[in-house]
């Protein structure tokens, strides 16, 4: 059984929002609507993961991040080693600021 993490997801056009998900691929590529793009943002394993195919689907510009522009839905979780995990208390507040 997969456990469960704690994401900030970023709809298109809403606020982010903190959710829990299963952390199995297929949940989360249902969750994005396709194939998983990964973007390691800080080297405490801080990323993104969003719609690899988002921009070929015409899905809509959620943001930019490192001057990279992300279609559709994107989440923030942390990284260990191949692994998704849950944010911390504190990297939510961070994140939540700065997307504000």
């Amino acid at each position: 059984m997969n456990e469960e993490i704690t994401i900030l997801l970023c709809p298109p056009g809403a606020k982010p929002m903190l959710k829990q998900i299963t952390n199995e691929r297929i949940v989360i590529e249902e969750l994005l609507g396709g194939r998983l793009g990964i973007k390691v943002l800080e080297e405490n394993g801080i990323c993104l993961v969003f719609n690899d195919e988002g921009d070929t689907k015409a899905l809509d510009l959620n943001r930019v991040i490192q001057e990279d522009p992300i279609f559709g839905s994107c989440f923030f979780c942390r990284r260990e080693g191949e692994n998704f995990v849950s944010l911390t208390d504190e990297e939510i507040q961070d994140l939540e600021n700065l997307l504000a």
